[in-house]
């Protein structure tokens, strides 16, 4: 079905407007999870997006008396996750009670766009930012880039990894200098993501290696240290690692576990400590609103007599500012990520992480990646990506706007902020060709 898929979209030369999308009927309901009768034959293919509806009376001309259709009223909306033989599972934006068995459901219209080239810097333009260093094409695609103080010296250094081995550059990666690499070994084992931490406070930062391990479907992680130039695995967790900031702008490292249950698979997010020479879910936990997941949430005090807004990446990719009363929500799409994984019923996807800066004011910048999908976003959910966006974006009071943007040459699995010498910061963008080659930019914020 997927090789078909393609074989329709990459033969796409003009704009093509579907046909009226397929209707059918909510056959279960739980929660945000919607189950309709749906199928492939249907149009219903992951990150599709549907509506859940409900019809009204008839609506006939007033003249003719000719009736033109029923009057309707939307119920919901969602993406759909999963196709089946006999049905498809997706789950809806916001959830609702009012969402039952035997209500009506419809895919949504896809417009399909020309292809776009993403159109290069030109200097002086309004609104964008050239790099300040592009560092040298490296061979692989990167999956995960760490940056931090990982031999004590006192210097930041780059850990860049694809999906089954990470290696430790010299800053800021500029040359394809490997200083030192280790791997996860294991038949189906993949690298998700990758963090870094002084957690045991010996000056040296921890590596924290997220995988998947396919062949006994777990999703974890392993701590390694640098020691004599060479990467020691120290720890094995039971649950993933994110970096994270609270409401007052701190880096923390969060951990959730992924419980093996196909309803209800996220565990509670909790702050990683270590104590008495093991990493814990230490306690409170965090608690952000209306977010459940790992990957694509974050806190920023936008303004300092108010309450903190939870800032977190919705199912359909839009960014939402979630405060005590009422919430914010882009138009755009944010964090798409070709990292993703079939577990269980449900998709996960491993957004790049979002980073708030504060100056003397308070709340200074947002900075978030816009992934950019082949065929004008039709691709999506197949999470094939040739272009990427790193935007700054300032909050006026109302909402969030871009105070600048830059083009990356590829698709980014994440950024960090970086201080190579006193009073100069950075911001280290990891940057994954289309080609199967990869780089490492830096900008500055």
């Amino acid at each position: 079905m997927i090789t078909a898929a393609f074989t329709l979209l990459f033969g796409l030369t003009a704009p093509v407007f579907a046909a009226a999308p397929a209707k059918g009927y909510v056959v279960k309901a739980e929660g945000a999870q919607i189950w309709i009768d749906l199928t492939a034959a249907d149009g219903a293919a992951p990150g599709r997006g549907f509506q859940v509806y409900a019809e009204g009376e008839d609506i006939k001309h007033p003249v003719t008396g000719e009736q033109l259709g029923k009057a309707e009223r939307k119920l919901a909306e969602g993406k759909i996750e999963e196709v089946a033989e006999k049905l498809s599972i997706g789950r809806i934006n916001e959830p609702t009670p009012n969402i039952q068995a035997g209500q009506r459901a419809r895919l949504m219209a896809i417009v399909a766009a020309p292809v776009v080239p993403i159109a290069p810097h030109r200097p002086g333009e309004a609104g964008m930012r050239a790099p300040r260093t592009r560092g040298a094409s490296l061979p692989f695609v990167i999956t995960g880039m760490a940056v931090a103080d990982f031999d004590g010296a006192g210097k930041p250094q780059i850990v860049l990894s694809d999906e089954k081995i990470f290696r430790l550059y010299a800053y800021p990666a500029a040359e394809n200098t490997i200083i030192s690499q280790g791997d996860i070994p294991g038949t189906g084992v993949r690298i998700l993501s990758l963090e870094a931490a002084d957690l045991d406070g010996d000056k040296k930062a921890e590596l924290f290696v997220s995988i998947y391990n396919e062949q006994f479907r777990r999703l974890e992680t392993s701590v390694f240290k640098l020691d004599g130039g060479k990467w020691v695995k120290t720890a094995d967790l039971a649950f993933l690692v994110r970096a994270h900031q609270n409401a007052k702008g701190e880096r923390i490292i969060a951990s959730q576990q992924i419980q093996d249950d196909k309803t209800f698979p996220f565990g509670a997010v909790y702050p990683l400590v270590y104590q008495d020479g093991k990493y814990i879910q230490g306690r409170p936990k965090l608690n952000p609103k209306r977010a459940d997941w790992l990957y694509g949430f974050s806190y920023a005090q936008l303004d300092a007599a108010g309450e903190p807004a939870s800032l977190y990446l919705t199912n359909v990719d839009s960014l939402r500012a979630q405060f005590d009363k009422g919430h914010w929500r882009s138009e755009e799409s944010y964090g798409q990520s070709p990292t993703r994984v079939r577990w269980h019923d449900r998709l996960f996807e491993f957004h790049p992480s979002m980073l708030s800066t504060y100056n003397a004011k308070g709340f200074d910048k947002l900075y978030i990646v816009r992934n950019l999908a082949m065929l004008g976003g039709l691709a999506t959910p197949f999470g094939l990506f040739n272009g990427g966006e790193l935007h700054a974006k300032i909050w006026t009071g109302v909402a969030f706007e871009t105070a600048w943007r830059a083009e990356l040459g590829g698709s980014s699995p994440g950024f960090a902020l970086a201080e190579p010498e006193a009073g100069r910061k950075d911001l280290v963008v990891a940057i994954a060709g289309s080609t199967g080659k990869s780089a490492v930019w830096t900008f500055d914020p």
